[in-house]
C-alpha cells in the first residue's frame, strides 16, 4: 500500500476508533496467543546452560530489595520453571503474589506520585496474573481477586483503574477459556457487570468455539444490558452495540436476538436528538459506518432502509468539511478511478487539495501511468509537498530502471537523507529485507556501510541507540560484529548508570529501595532497555557470549534481571520487559513522553 493512502486510511481509522476506545494508562499485552504452557523447543545444550544460569541466580533473586524488581524476577523464573519444577515455580509465584499484595496495601493516595506507582503495580499485576494463567487457571483467578486495587482509586465507572480491571478480567478469560470455559465465562460476566466494552464483545467468538450454548447465553446477556441502558445518551454504548452487530452475527448469533438488537440500535440512533453534542457525536460516528451497516439493514431490518437513507442525508450536512473529505476520499479510493479522484479534488478548497491530489497521483502510479502521476503532482498546491512527491516519483522511476535493485535504491535514499540517523535507519531496514529474502552478502554490505556511519557520528543518545539497532541487525548475519558493537556499549552503560545514581532524585528517580528500577526512566532507561533486548536476542545465537556481556553489568540487580531475560529468550519465551517509565516502546525503540 502506498504511503499517502496508508496515512489516509489510518486517519479514517483513528476518527472511527477514537469514539470506541478510552485512553488507558496501562495497555494490556496480547495474551491471545498460546500461553507458555510448555517449554519451547530449543537446543538441548542451550537449554541446559539457560537452566544452569537460572539455578545460579536463585539466591540473588531472593536478595533483591526493591519489590518491583524482586517480583519481576520471581514471575519470570516461576514461569520458566513450571514445566520443569512445578513445586518451586509455585513457591516463586506465591512469593510474587505476596509482594504484590503488600505493594497494593502500601499505596499512599496522598502522595503526588501515587498514580505512577499504580501504573507500575498494574503492570506487575497483569504480568503475574497472565503468566500464571498459562499454567494454573484457578491460581490465576485467585491472584486476580486477591490483588484488586482498593475502591478509593476507582471513584467512577470511567476511571482507568475501573476499565483496566474489566480488561484484565476478559483478557484472562480468553486465555483460560480452552482449559476452563466455565471459569472463563464467570470472569467475562464479572467484567460485563462493570460495563460493556470491546473486549467483552471480543470474548464471544473464542467462547463460541469452545461452548456454543454458553456463547449464545452470554450474547443474550450483553444484548439485554445494551437495551437496558440508553444508547441515545451514550455514544460509547452505541459504538459497542455496533461492534457487537458486526463481530457476532448469525448463524453464531441467535437470529431473533440479532434482529432485535439491530432494530433497537437503529431506533436509538435514528431518533437521537442531534441538537445536543452527545447526539450529534453519536450520529456522526454512526454515519461513518453506513457502508458496512447497509447490508445488515437490508437483510435483517429492510423496513428501515429508506428511513436510514433519509437520516444519512441529514447528518451529512452537519459533518466537518475535513472529516467529510476523508470519508469521500476513502470511498473513491476504494471504488473510483483516477479521474473520479480528480473530480473530487475540484470540489474542495486548496487547503484540502494536497491530500486529494497526492492520493490521485499514487493511484495513477500504481496503475502504471507515471506520466499521469507527474502531471497530477504538478497540481499539488503546497510547494514542499509537491517537491517531496516528485522526488519520490523520481526514486521509483530510477528504481524501476535499475531492476528494483534494493541495494542501489537504499544507497540512493540514504544519500538524500538529511540526517545520519535517517541514513542508518534506511540501510538497516533494507539490510533486514535482504536478509529475509536470502541475500546475506547484500545485507552485510549495507550493514557495514551503516556501521561506518555510526562510527563517524559523535556520541549521543541517538548514536548509541543506532549502535544498538545495528548490533541487533548483525546478530544473525555476523554475530562477531554484533558482539564487538555491544561490548563497548555495556561499558558505557555502566558509566552512565553510575553517573545517574549520583543524580538520583535530581533529574529522574532512578532508584527505589536502593536498587535501579529496571529498565529505568528517561533516555537512559530506553538505552538500558534496548541493551537488554539486544543481549537477550544474542543468547539465541551465542549463549556464552551473551552471558559474558550480561556478567559485565556492574549493578547486581540490573545484572540479575538482564540474565533472567537472557535465559527467557534462550528458552524461547518473550521477556517481560515493560518500557522505561516515562516512555513507550514503539517497534523496539523508545518514544519518550513528556511528563
Amino acid at each position: 500500500m502506498n504511503r499517502p493512502l496508508m496515512l489516509l486510511l489510518l486517519a479514517t481509522a483513528v476518527l472511527t476508533a477514537s469514539a470506541r476506545c478510552q485512553a488507558q494508562l496501562v495497555e494490556l499485552p496480547d495474551f491471545s496467543a498460546k500461553p507458555n504452557m510448555s517449554p519451547a523447543r530449543v537446543d538441548p545444550v542451550i537449554e541446559k546452560k539457560a537452566l544452569d544460569l537460572l539455578d545460579s541466580l536463585t539466591d540473588q533473586v531472593l536478595n533483591l530489595h526493591a519489590p518491583a524488581n524482586r517480583m519481576r524476577a520471581e514471575i519470570a523464573v516461576g514461569d520458566l520453571l513450571w514445566s520443569r519444577d512445578e513445586k518451586r515455580a509455585r513457591t516463586l509465584f506465591t512469593a510474587a503474589l505476596a509482594q504484590l499484595t503488600a505493594r497494593i496495601a502500601d499505596l499512599d493516595y496522598g502522595d503526588q506520585d501515587v498514580y505512577a506507582e499504580i501504573t507500575r503495580v498494574s503492570q506487575s499485576r497483569q504480568e503475574l496474573v497472565m503468566r500464571i494463567a498459562g499454567h494454573d487457571p484457578d491460581l490465576a483467578i485467585a491472584a486476580l481477586k486477591q490483588t484488586r486495587l482498593p475502591d478509593n482509586n476507582a471513584r467512577g465507572r470511567n476511571t482507568w483503574t475501573f476499565q483496566n480491571e474489566a480488561n484484565l478480567e476478559v483478557t484472562l478469560a480468553n486465555v483460560i477459556a480452552p482449559k476452563d470455559p466455565v471459569a472463563a465465562l464467570k470472569l467475562a460476566r464479572s467484567s460485563l457487570s462493570r460495563g460493556i466494552s470491546w473486549n467483552v464483545i471480543a470474548f464471544l467468538n473464542p467462547l463460541y468455539q469452545k461452548d456454543a450454548s454458553a456463547a449464545q447465553s452470554f450474547y443474550q446477556e450483553i444484548v439485554a444490558k445494551i437495551k437496558d441502558e440508553n444508547i441515545g445518551r451514550n455514544p460509547d454504548l452505541a459504538n459497542n452495540a455496533w461492534n457487537l452487530l458486526n463481530s457476532f452475527q448469525p448463524p453464531q448469533a441467535d437470529e431473533d436476538t440479532y434482529r432485535d438488537l439491530l432494530n433497537s440500535t437503529l431506533g436509538y440512533v435514528l431518533t437521537a436528538n442531534r441538537e445536543t453534542q452527545t447526539g450529534m457525536t453519536m450520529a456522526q460516528n454512526f454515519y461513518y459506518q453506513l457502508e458496512r451497516i447497509k447490508p445488515l439493514v437490508e437483510k435483517y431490518a429492510p423496513a428501515r432502509a429508506a428511513e436510514l437513507r433519509d437520516w444519512s442525508r441529514g447528518v451529512e450536512r452537519t459533518l466537518d468539511p475535513q472529516v467529510k473529505m476523508y470519508q469521500d476520499l476513502r470511498k473513491v479510493s476504494e471504488n473510483g478511478t483516477v479521474d473520479d479522484m480528480l473530480a473530487l479534488a475540484a470540489k474542495y478548497p486548496p487547503e484540502f487539495q494536497n491530500l486529494l491530489y497526492q492520493n490521485a497521483a499514487w493511484k495513477a502510479l500504481n496503475n502504471g501511468d507515471a506520466a499521469k502521476a507527474k502531471e497530477i503532482i504538478e497540481m499539488v498546491p503546497d510547494p514542499v509537498q509537491r517537491r517531496q512527491m516528485l522526488e519520490q516519483l523520481e526514486n521509483q522511476a530510477a528504481n524501476a530502471l535499475e531492476g528494483n535493485n534494493k541495494i542501489v535504491e537504499a544507497r540512493r535514499l540514504a544519500d538524500k537523507a538529511k540526517t545520519i540517523d535517517r541514513k542508518i535507519e534506511i540501510l538497516i531496514r533494507t539490510a533486514g529485507e535482504l536478509a529475509a529474502s536470502g541475500d546475506k552478502k547484500g545485507s552485510l554490505d549495507l550493514l557495514n556501510e551503516a556501521k561506518a556511519l555510526v562510527a563517524s557520528t559523535p556520541q549521543s543518545a541517538t548514536q548509541m541507540n543506532a549502535q544498538l539497532r545495528l548490533a541487533q541487525a548483525f546478530i544473525k548475519a555476523d554475530p562477531d560484529q554484533s558482539f564487538a558493537l555491544l561490548q563497548p556499549l555495556v561499558m558505557k552503560v555502566n558509566e552512565l548508570v553510575s553517573a545517574a545514581v549520583l543524580l538520583d532524585g535530581i533529574d529522574f528517580q532512578y532508584l527505589k529501595d536502593g536498587e535501579w528500577q529496571m529498565p529505568g526512566t528517561g533516555n537512559l532507561g530506553g538505552l538500558v532497555y534496548s541493551l537488554d533486548q539486544a543481549v537477550a536476542t544474542l543468547a539465541q545465537t551465542d549463549f556464552d557470549r551473551a552471558r559474558t556481556l550480561a556478567d559485565q553489568i556492574e549493578r547486581p540487580e540490573m545484572r540479575v534481571l538482564m540474565e533472567i531475560d537472557l535465559a527467557q529468550t534462550a528458552l524461547g519465551v518473550k521477556p517481560m520487559n515493560p518500557g522505561p517509565f516515562g516512555g513507550r516502546i514503539i517497534d523496539g525503540r523508545v518514544m519518550m513522553i513528556n511528563q
